[in-house]
Parts: C-alpha cells; sequence; structure tokens
C-alpha cells in the first residue's frame, strides 16, 4: 500500500547533533504494527509522525493514521494535529488530536508512546478517545501509566514495517529508557 501524503523516510533523517544543540527535541517516521486485542485481533495499523518541540514546552507537527481490519478493509484514515510531545531518552509521548470536521469520529485523540529500539524493532503503545462530548485532553498522556485504573492495562505492539527516530534536546541514556518489550511482564 502507498499513500502519497503518508510521511517520508526523510522526515526521520534529522540532524541529531543540531537537533540537541537548538534545544529541540523531535520524533519523526511511519511504522505497521497489527492488534491482537478483543474485537480489534488482526486489525493494521500504520502511524506515521513528524512532531518537533520546543525548549519552552511549545509542540506542533502532524500525525497520520490508517486503521485496516484483517480482512483489509478500511476502518479509519486521516490526521491529526500534534498537541504536544515529550521525549526521555529514547522515549517519545505525544498527543495528536483530530481537527474539528475532519474524520468520522468527533473529538478524537491519540496518546501514543513510541520507544525508539535503536538496532531492535521500535516499540509502540497507543490509547485513543473518542465520540466524546468534549474536545479531549491536548497534553501529553502516558498510555501505559496515566490512563484511569478501570480501563486495561494497554499493550506493547513491536514495530513490523517501518520504524521512528527520538531524538531529545538531552540526549542520553536516562531511567526514561525502557526494558525490551520481551522483558516487560503483562
Amino acid at each position: 500500500m502507498v499513500v502519497a501524503a503518508w510521511p517520508s523516510v526523510a522526515w526521520a533523517q534529522q540532524s541529531e547533533p543540531k537537533t540537541a544543540a537548538a534545544g529541540w527535541s523531535v520524533v519523526a517516521g511511519m511504522g505497521h504494527f497489527v492488534y491482537d486485542e478483543p474485537n480489534v485481533v488482526g486489525h493494521r495499523i500504520w502511524f506515521g509522525v513528524s512532531a518537533v518541540s520546543a525548549a519552552d514546552g511549545s509542540a506542533h507537527g502532524q500525525f497520520l493514521y490508517r486503521h485496516e481490519r484483517a480482512d483489509g478493509t478500511l476502518v479509519a484514515q486521516g490526521r491529526a494535529d500534534v498537541t504536544c510531545l515529550k521525549v526521555a531518552g529514547n522515549v517519545a509521548l505525544f498527543t495528536a488530536i483530530v481537527p474539528e470536521g475532519e474524520g468520522t469520529a468527533k473529538n478524537h485523540g491519540y496518546y501514543v508512546k513510541i520507544i525508539d529500539g535503536g538496532t531492535r524493532p521500535d516499540v509502540i503503545v497507543d490509547a485513543q478517545a473518542q465520540n466524546g462530548t468534549e474536545r479531549p485532553p491536548t497534553h501529553c498522556l502516558d498510555p501505559e501509566t496515566d490512563l484511569p485504573p478501570e480501563l486495561p492495562q494497554r499493550p506493547r505492539y513491536p514495530v513490523l514495517t517501518g520504524g521512528y527516530a527520538v531524538y531529545g534536546a538531552e540526549q542520553s541514556q536516562t531511567a526514561a529508557e525502557l526494558p525490551d518489550a520481551g522483558d516487560r511482564a503483562r
């Protein structure tokens, strides 16, 4: 599948030293993974993102998504505006909100965690808010730790095709670096 509007590999080719020196954090790339949760087993998901945050905390960028059922029929496709980006080590958290009047879901928000695996596959965790009566939160939420306790734990998915580049203003190997998805007990 090729969609002309999807992010290109060039988005991920940011200059790490220049990015870090300027105090900017960046997440860029496109990846594909497959859900294995009830009601969406085998659904194929593509997420593309190109986003930056400045030293003052402001963030901007675009998020593109495509969701297909296991049989290949389209569930949803579109874009959202990145409203928040936080990077620590190899982990990026971002929020993207579908603009008013675009897409089929009203007040739809994506809350995404990307773990840049370096030489190993990247890992992605996502949660969504949709069809509410109010606009969803625009600040960064970690889909593994910031959701209400009555909701089930969000699974980690390995990125099967593609990948993401994560660069922080203070690029370092800190406690924010998370263990490999295979090491985490569910």
